[in-house]
């Protein structure tokens, strides 16, 4: 039987390759999302949550023969938790990704 190394230790040899190739700071650096791919993220969240909003309250019809009362509060409720699921969303891209303070400024309709 030939002496193998056990894959652990392929494993971890290959990570230190891997990092030592990538350096230190690549790993901490992204670049900051583009504005299609935080459209979408923005735009699903907000979609689904009126979704499963809605089929909860159609659930809640369905079982209970509320007459569509379900319906429309589990719609209410989809809608306003889309809308916590937005600002959550674009607070943490500008948590992120603050404005540059040395950038000029736009002139107002005033000015």
């Amino acid at each position: 039987m030939p002496d193998r190394k056990p894959p652990e230790d392929d494993l971890s040899s290959l990570r230190r390759r891997v990092d030592a190739a990538r350096g230190t700071d690549a790993s901490k650096s992204q670049p900051a999302p583009s504005a299609a791919s935080l459209s979408l993220r923005i735009g699903g969240e907000f979609g689904a949550a009126i979704i499963v909003g809605a089929l909860l309250g159609y659930g809640v019809d369905y079982f209970l023969h509320t007459g569509g009362w379900g319906l429309g509060i589990g719609f209410g409720l989809g809608f306003v938790t889309g809308v916590f699921n937005v600002v959550r969303a674009v607070r943490a891209y500008n948590d992120a990704n603050p404005p540059n303070p040395n950038a000029p400024s736009i002139p107002d309709d005033d000015d």
